[in-house]
């Protein structure tokens, strides 16, 4: 169980670290699971304030702004994961909720990787 709480753990810290490289700061909370070949994070994080005072009156340009901003960050976390923690990163997929400032990421690992870190977790 341990092997599996330093993986969150690592995950936890690498997915902060890609959010602070973006936005300069880091997420208010944020949780991970672990289940099989993915690992879902929830995390709680402050809109970017320009984009918020723009969000009544420019829905559909900072929806696009968004949807460039969760491009990037996919790419640098599945960059990150695949350097720092060796993961065999097959995809990354993310989503935010500015009116709840509330984000989901799902990451598919390749099975074999879980399966270890479950084996070392279970000795």
């Amino acid at each position: 169980m341990a092997v599996v709480m330093d993986l969150r753990q690592e995950v936890m810290r690498v997915n902060n670290n890609v959010n602070i490289s973006i936005f300069g700061t880091g997420l208010r909370k944020q949780r991970v699971l672990v289940s099989e070949d993915k690992i879902i994070i929830t995390a709680d994080h402050k809109r970017v304030p320009a984009l918020a005072a723009l969000d009544k009156l420019e829905r559909m340009t900072t929806r696009n702004t968004d949807v460039a901003i969760l491009d990037e960050f996919k790419r640098r976390l599945k960059a990150a994961l695949t350097e720092q923690l060796k993961m065999p990163v097959l995809s990354v997929m993310k989503d935010y909720d500015p009116d709840q400032e509330l984000a989901v990421t799902v990451i598919i690992v390749e099975e074999s990787f879980m399966r270890k870190h479950q084996e070392v977790a279970a000795r």
